[in-house]
């Protein structure tokens, strides 16, 4: 087999479908999106169940693969699975919705970078986050941290993609609002 870096997502999950090389191709998805998937089910099941789901995960991708599923977006695929067990584990052992983790917990591209190196901005981020609404906070993720899409996003979570551009607009200028305090506070020529 190629470089794993070279072949797309849909060219490995068609090897795995079809292919005496489909433990290769699993291997080379898994590496490719383990650490957001787990992320993900960090932040929605946290740290006690994030093993469980995140693993249940990749098996039942491993396992639904077959020639006659057309996946044209595996990440988006992968999302779908990761979600649904994760509110099912949720709902099972906390019978409520969907309460995210503290996302100061959670490394975050766009907050840990180097280039940010004021601390009290990164609080402030983090705090700006933890007061979202569940399915705001849930859309930012999917695309700031996950790189979703617009349409990926909405597939994950059942949703219009219209319902999923309102609610990261909204979270960004709520973000923004709560942000400003900040930025006057700290940022006075």
């Amino acid at each position: 087999m190629q470089n794993n870096n070279v072949i797309s997502d849909e060219e490995l999950y068609q090897l795995m479908c079809t292919s005496h090389k489909k433990d290769l191709a699993f291997k080379a998805l898994y590496n490719r999106y383990k650490t957001r998937v787990y992320g993900y089910c960090r932040k929605v099941v946290g740290d006690v169940y994030a093993e469980d789901a995140f693993q249940e995960t990749f098996v039942r991708f491993y396992t639904s693969a077959h020639s006659d599923r057309n996946v044209t977006n595996v990440i988006g695929f992968l999302m779908t699975i990761a979600r649904n067990l994760c509110l099912n584990i949720k709902e099972r052992n906390e019978k409520h919705v969907v309460e995210f983790k503290d996302l100061s917990e959670l490394d975050i591209p766009f907050i840990e970078d180097d280039s940010i190196a004021d601390d009290q901005l990164k609080k402030a981020i983090h705090q700006a986050l933890d007061v979202l609404a569940d399915e705001y906070r849930e859309a930012v993720y999917l695309q700031i941290y996950s790189g979703l899409s617009y349409e990926e996003i909405a597939k994950v979570i059942g949703k219009p993609v219209s319902t999923v551009r309102n609610r990261i607009v909204r979270a960004k200028t709520k973000m923004r609002d709560l942000l400003s305090a900040y930025f006057n506070e700290h940022h006075k020529d």
